[in-house]
């Protein structure tokens, strides 16, 4: 990867956050999976389709449109992780899979030689420093009428397991302030359907449905491992930080008795997480202004 237009995101997927996430992507993928199973049960890949995944990670999603799309099919993975696209490659290596293709780029730069049928994301646009652009980019890889299928959360306030274990640690730390610029890059940057419709249609997407759903995630068999997992998300490790180092066993304790009330021997620890599922299709005048 030679050009980058999100520098600040191409640091922290290339440093710490990346690394987090390689070291413990089983685990993540297992607790995603109901988001990335409704993904693409919307995206409705077909045998022979040509797949784009934006944002890509680890490679489960890339992987199983691959099972989708069928050995006429291809994907092309799309991150601005190196240390995540590696797993990747190596995941879908292990897996036998020659037809997938991952490229360490910029959604908002990276020029692709293929036209694609369908574009999907599994929380992988919220991070464009510049959403316009990439999306427009997006659009003009994609076939006149291709797809677009991508998961991004609703606000904090809609999802369980951000609130749950949230109210317990912010008894003893604090949230960092929110980006204040209009779609600056964040978890929540896409949480409003209203907001993404007109970021998607000024790109070139027209037929924009914005679909919610609320999905019960399981974040561990036992309480300990629920809260080893949430405390390690991004959210959970940014309160984290603020808290004294003296005051942090209290707090991931506090997190703990909040949890009991959500588990049960036979299913672990559930929350609920609140997503938008969002389908688009590229306009034909849009698509085929290619670069």
């Amino acid at each position: 990867m030679t050009e980058t237009a999100n520098p600040e995101q191409y640091e922290l997927w290339n440093g710490d956050s990346g690394q987090r996430w390689v070291a413990d992507a089983d685990r993540r993928d297992a607790v995603l999976a109901p988001i990335a199973d409704l993904l693409l049960r919307r995206a409705a890949i077909q045998p022979g389709e040509a797949v784009l995944d934006i944002g890509c990670g680890c490679g489960a999603t890339p992987i199983a449109a691959a099972a989708a799309t069928g050995p006429a099919g291809t994907v092309v993975g799309l991150d601005i992780s190196a240390p995540m696209l590696d797993l990747a490659r190596r995941r879908a290596d292990e897996a036998g899979l020659r037809r997938v293709q991952f490229i360490h780029g910029d959604a908002q730069t990276q020029q692709l030689e293929k036209i694609f049928d369908v574009a999907i994301s599994r929380f992988g646009t919220m991070f464009f420093a510049d959403p316009t652009t990439a999306f427009t980019s997006i659009a003009r890889h994609l076939a006149p009428g291709g797809r677009l299928c991508i998961a991004t959360w609703q606000p904090m306030a809609a999802n369980e397991w951000l609130v749950v274990p949230g109210a317990a640690l912010l008894a003893y730390g604090t949230l960092p302030e929110p980006a204040h610029a209009r779609n600056a890059p964040g978890m929540f940057a896409q949480s409003d359907p209203d907001n993404l419709r007109v970021l998607l249609t000024g790109a070139g997407f027209a037929d924009i449905h914005c679909e919610p759903h609320t999905l019960s995630l399981r974040f561990g068999i036992t309480i300990d491992e629920a809260v080893g997992y949430l405390a390690d998300s991004g959210p959970g490790r940014a309160v984290l930080d603020t808290i004294a180092q003296d005051q942090r066993a209290t707090a991931l304790a506090a997190v703990a008795a909040a949890l009991a009330e959500h588990h049960d021997d036979r299913r672990g620890v559930t929350l609920d997480a609140a997503v938008w599922i969002t389908a688009a299709t590229a306009d034909a005048n849009t698509s085929a202004d290619r670069p």
